[in-house]
């Protein structure tokens, strides 16, 4: 993504313009897939603090530039808005190479929960083989 979107997007949410908020911005958006935090701590480097990392990816999060992908215990991110009540679109989990893929045209699922519950967090998980493998 250009230097400017990345501007105009963290100024957008009224986030503050880093170096840090910059590389972690573009990582996500170069990345073909949900990644994790070890992955992403990976590639921006050993010398990334673990505290700041989470910070940052709490605070994209809740603004909606990345939103979060729980699966088997473990949290994968990705660019883009989740929606607050419901489910923007499903995600794939490839049960070989356990990637994690956002499947953007598999959107507007909608769920109905019995009268009496609320739904915060909806998450559709489909799991099988990506192409890849």
């Amino acid at each position: 993504m250009e230097q400017i979107r990345i501007n105009d997007l963290l100024q957008e949410h009224r986030l503050k313009r880093t170096k840090f908020r910059i590389a972690l911005l573009n990582f996500l958006l170069s990345a073909r897939h949900a990644r994790s935090y070890s992955e992403i701590k990976l590639a921006l480097g050993q010398n990334v603090d673990k505290s700041s990392l989470y910070r940052n990816l709490s605070a994209f999060e809740e603004v909606g530039i990345i939103h979060r992908i729980d699966h088997n215990g473990f949290t994968k991110y990705a660019f883009g808005k989740a929606q607050k009540h419901g489910l923007n679109h499903a995600h794939f989990v490839c049960e070989q190479c356990e990637t994690v893929y956002c499947m953007e045209e598999l959107s507007s699922i909608q769920f109905k929960v019995p009268k009496g519950f609320k739904a915060n967090r909806i998450q559709a998980v489909i799991k099988g083989v990506c192409a890849a493998c």
